[in-house]
């Protein structure tokens, strides 16, 4: 009974610590609107959603470019 209860406690950690594939929602602004949404851009192992950013707020506060969450 021991052995399976140490076998499961190493499967249990061991699916903890597998990466999972995870998605972003990026959204491309223009003069502050939204005109595109991607709600399915995957990242690569080690990168954040924030990696994917490229966005820049003008003097009147508005956004150009693409932010990723």
């Amino acid at each position: 009974m021991k052995k399976v209860l140490v076998l499961l406690a190493i499967v249990a950690f061991v699916a903890c610590f597998t990466s999972c594939d995870k998605e972003c929602v990026c959204r491309t602004y223009a003069a502050g609107i939204v005109v595109d949404t991607d709600d399915d851009v995957d990242l690569e192992s080690g990168k954040k959603c924030s990696d994917l950013n490229a966005i820049v707020v003008d003097n009147d506060g508005n956004k150009n470019g693409v932010e990723c969450k």
